[in-house]
């Protein structure tokens, strides 16, 4: 039976927001504006609090509506060796080296867009990618997501379905993550671990008596 090893991306993994990444790499390719930059802090901090709603961050952040899914890919592929490779933190890197050791099946789970985690999954040899998907039509992002995003409840739901198909008991499986959002998937795990906590979940993790990580 698959013993699962689930991995945040955001802050867990790497140091600076994947989205963020992206969006500095887009305006590069001329295919973000400047403003889309100068609205992050706002919408990181409305997703911090637990109150973005993501299809309008997506359209503030990119207004990817009608972006060729080509000319996507090839931005977050340009961004990953640009950018995110150099954000991953060693100790994150060693924490999925020791999984992999033991045989566990990295799953990297993220509400950061499919398409800039991608790389990097496959950078990490991570065997699974649960992430936030755009709508595409005819090979152009329609605006929208397809699934909804990958946060709380949703994610917990995906990996449980990951779980289920892989034959994996979540009762033995180890999740990462440094947000208070990702609680429903933190309750759902045998061996939960608060990686650079934010204020709630450092507090929560030590009413519970969760390991707390810094990841440097």
């Amino acid at each position: 039976m698959a013993r699962l090893a689930i991995f945040d991306v955001d802050h867990t993994i790497t140091r600076r927001s994947t989205g963020r990444r992206l969006v500095q790499c887009g305006i590069r390719h001329g295919l973000f504006s400047a403003g889309s930059l100068l609205s992050l802090p706002y919408h990181y901090l409305r997703y911090r609090a637990g109150k973005i709603n993501i299809e309008r961050a997506i359209a503030a952040l990119g207004r990817l509506e009608g972006c060729c899914r080509d000319d996507l890919v090839t931005v977050a592929v340009d961004c990953y060796h640009r950018r995110v490779a150099a954000d991953i933190i060693d100790a994150a890197r060693s924490a999925i080296d020791r999984h992999r050791d033991a045989e566990d099946t990295i799953v990297l789970a993220t509400s950061s867009l499919s398409l800039i985690v991608a790389p990097l999954a496959d950078h990490l040899h991570a065997e699974h990618l649960i992430a936030t998907e755009l709508e595409f039509r005819d090979g152009l992002a329609t605006g929208f997501l397809d699934g909804g995003p990958c946060l709380g409840d949703e994610k917990r739901r995906r990996v449980e379905a990951l779980a289920s198909s892989l034959g994996a008991d979540l009762s033995d499986a180890w999740f990462y993550s440094d947000s208070h959002l990702d609680l429903p998937l933190f309750d759902a795990v045998g061996h939960p671990v608060a990686v650079n906590p934010d204020r709630r979940l450092r507090r929560i993790a030590r009413e519970r008596g969760w390991p707390v990580e810094r990841f440097r």
